[in-house]
């Protein structure tokens, strides 16, 4: 097929870009090692369906489907055709990669197809040279440390090609970093005197003739967002016209997220800090830089107003900050120590490695009848709402002041700061508002409200969450009603072999879609999971409730370790139980050196490269760790799921929407609960196989899959792969002797 005959056509013609896919088509022949699959060819037609029909389509395809070359080669062809770019979403950073470096520039090379794809990235990857400009000035107020690093970045601003943080030759730390990127709100565009040489508006150029958007799903709901209170054109993200999303069983959790109201004490402090602070004696930021700049128009004898204006950011301002910082502390140590009261904080790892304790508490009516929230933090969040208030107004205020000089010098040199001490003000009033909102008694039934806390060492920090809880009306009119095609795919899509629980969820529903039409399809994996894989769940542990079950699970793990040497995940449903079977384990296992690496010693890039590494390793994980990970080979030849993944009926949203589920007449349990587990359990499931050469055992010791009836569903769930139910003796031989016999495909 050729690019002059696509110009020619309306749409695209299935049965020629199916014929690709065929062992004698274009990719066919051109790529080498490329197999032809018939499940990945109705997966094409199916695409070409949703481009052609402006449809909505659900896919699920399993694990060496060839799902990125089924989604990529129509999605070419139609910006060869339509001249409209396809946005390509992902969750992780590794399939972006892939996408941009390995399988686009293949297929295009395939296809003699002129294609151009560029990853796009969120504004605050760039440097902002203004930002840079304005820091050099202030930069011997900054500490020793941030100096230098803002010294090696204006050194690399100015030689760099794309401004990337990712090109830096260092990581800054994200203080350094936030006084130089570049932020939407703070950005004055093409007012700017070095919008021509601005990084950011570079790739954004860089980006309008490309055929392919490549992001990520935090991106693009941010984009959303933004587009669904802006005019077209002004999103966070280039105009596209239609959206892919791989890796799609997560976007509910972070479009919740995305869309999601919040206010912390951190942030008020940090924006305070980026206005005016003090350090060691030394008073920076961009107030004392805007000071520094009406100064040397004027100087220290300039007119009356003048003097009130430099008096206001010298003195007035200041006074007012230092009051509002300690209201700040006061005010959000007061939701600590009430969500405190309720329950004590339980301990956590964050993605970095450091320990932290984390409390969550949802708000509920009774809450507000509490005496301590009444009479501390009522009364503390309006003293705070109050004196931001008056901030702000000052900030409003000192602008006006400015303007009234009508100096068109002064506006000329200071309207980089001044649009920047805007913004800061102006998301000072967005926390303000959220803090308005979230103390009051009536809760809509539409959302959910709660506390969170985090204490990293002897920090802690507060967060106020005000999150929608249904999200499926703002997913369909922002997203799949908005654009006329949009594709769902992953490995993990259905529960038990069909798609009800996603198209609820999500609002795929014909009351929502308003006839628009959403298709629905599965294609089975390609591997051989009955050659290739065993899945075996001791039959002689006690329940997951039982008082011994970690000790006996952590029993279990040890015959599985052994028989596999090592190369084995641990996936853990909570950090103190993973902590406890660690403990239990590390001496054992160092005897029989298999190195052992828990979630929380080192970063998750770190552990992931060290276990593909060291041979007959073992990591010990929790969340992360149950997808987005790619270890192919015999570097990974056993996982062990030690409990069920259910979500924990404590965290707030999950609690209110299975209260949702009832108060509906539906069963929480088994309508929200076994379905979001089940497609977690498909993807610690899926860690295993990811080549034809893969081979291994999963193991799960929850006796709660073979002895209670929703495990069948579960079970029918999965690849169809040998199962066993046997206890733990048969298991450590059963995983022997499978070793033993299929050593061979290790050998292909």
């Amino acid at each position: 097929m050729t690019t002059e005959k696509l110009d020619k056509l309306e749409t695209l013609e299935v049965k020629k870009v199916v014929d690709l896919f065929k062992s004698n088509g274009l990719i066919g022949l051109n790529i080498p090692h490329f197999e032809s699959r018939s499940d990945q060819q109705k997966m094409v037609a199916n695409i070409v369906d949703a481009y052609n029909e402006n449809k909505v389509a659900l896919i699920e395809a399993g694990t060496g489907t060839g799902k990125s070359m089924a989604y990529l080669v129509p999605a070419m062809y139609w910006a060869v055709q339509a001249k409209e770019k396809t946005l390509i979403s992902t969750n992780t950073i590794n399939l972006q990669e892939q996408l941009l470096h390995k399988d686009i520039p293949a297929l295009a090379k395939a296809l003699n197809l002129e294609i151009k794809a560029v990853l796009v990235k969120g504004m605050g990857n760039y440097v902002c040279l203004r930002k840079v400009h304005e820091s050099l000035e202030e930069m011997t107020l900054f500490p020793t440390d941030e100096q230098q690093e803002l010294q090696k970045i204006e050194k690399w601003a100015q030689s760099t090609n794309d401004g990337s943080k990712t090109s830096l030759s260092f990581v800054p730390t994200h203080q350094t970093w936030e006084k130089v990127c570049a932020e939407g709100d703070t950005c004055n565009r093409d007012k700017c005197p070095f919008y021509k040489n601005c990084h950011f508006f570079r790739a954004r150029n860089r980006a309008k003739d490309a055929h392919i958007l490549i992001s990520n799903h935090s991106l693009l709901f941010s984009d959303l967002a933004v587009r669904g209170v802006s005019e077209k054109g002004n999103g966070i993200l280039p105009d596209y016209s239609r959206v892919i999303l791989d890796e799609a069983h997560n976007i509910e959790e972070i479009a919740t997220d995305h869309f999601a109201w919040k206010a912390s004490g951190l942030f008020i402090l940090k924006t305070l800090a980026r206005l005016i602070t003090t350090k060691q004696n030394k008073t920076f930021g961009k107030l004392p830089l805007l000071y520094r700049q009406i100064l040397r128009m004027y100087g220290h004898e300039g007119p009356k107003d003048v003097q009130a204006i430099l008096n206001k950011i010298n003195s007035e301002i200041p006074a007012l900050r230092r009051e509002l910082t300690q209201i700040t502390n006061e005010s959000f140590g007061c939701y600590a120590e009430f969500i405190n009261i309720i329950h004590p904080p339980e301990e956590a790892t964050d993605q970095s490695g450091l320990e932290i304790k984390e409390n969550k508490l949802r708000i509920l009516q009774q809450h507000h009848q509490h005496p301590s929230w009444k009479e501390e933090v009522i009364e503390q969040s309006q003293d705070l709402i109050k004196l931001l208030k008056k901030f702000i107004q000052t900030l409003h205020s000192l602008e006006a002041d400015i303007s009234s000089l009508n100096n068109e010098k002064l506006n000329e040199q200071t309207e980089g700061v001044r649009s920047e001490i805007s913004a800061l003000s102006n998301r000072l009033e967005d926390t303000c508002n959220t803090l308005k909102q979230f103390i009051i008694p009536e809760i809509p039934p539409s959302k959910v409200r709660w506390v969170e806390t985090k204490k990293y060492r002897q920090q802690e920090h507060v967060e106020l969450i005000d999150a929608d809880l249904d999200i499926s009306k703002l997913l369909v009119n922002n997203l799949f009603r908005k654009f006329p095609t949009t594709i769902l795919c992953s490995a993990t899509l259905t529960t038990n072999n069909h798609f009800k629980f996603i198209r609820n969820r999500l609002g795929l529903v014909p009351g929502l879609m308003d006839g628009k039409p959403v298709t629905e399809n599965q294609y089975q994996s390609p591997f051989n999971y009955q050659k290739q894989a065993i899945l075996a769940v001791p039959t002689d542990l006690p329940p997951p409730s039982d008082p011994n079950f970690t000790k006996e699970a952590s029993k279990a793990i040890f015959a599985a370790v052994q028989a596999s040497q090592g190369n084995a995940f641990v996936l853990f449903t909570s950090y103190s139980m993973m902590r406890y079977c660690h403990s239990l384990l590390e001496k054992k296992l160092e005897n029989l050196r298999l190195p052992i690496l828990m979630q929380g010693q080192d970063t998750r890039k770190n552990l992931l490269h060290k276990f593909k590494t060291i041979n007959k390793s073992i990591l010990f994980g929790t969340d992360s760790f149950w997808e987005g990970v790619d270890v192919s080979g015999e570097a990974l030849r056993c996982v062990i799921i030690v409990k069920l993944p259910f979500q924990v009926p404590k965290e707030p949203i999950v609690q209110a929407r299975m209260e949702a589920i009832l108060a509906n007449g539906g069963s929480p349990f088994f309508d929200f609960s076994i379905p979001n587990a089940i497609v977690k359990f498909m993807q610690g499931f899926g860690r295993l196989i990811r080549n034809r050469k893969d081979r291994g055992c999963i193991l799960c010791l929850d006796s709660r899959l073979i002895k209670k009836p929703y495990g069948k569903l579960f079970i029918n769930s999965l690849p169809n792969c040998q199962k066993f139910f046997v206890d733990t003796p048969s298991m450590y031989k059963l995983m022997v002797d499978f070793y033993k016999k299929t050593y061979y495909l290790t050998k292909q």
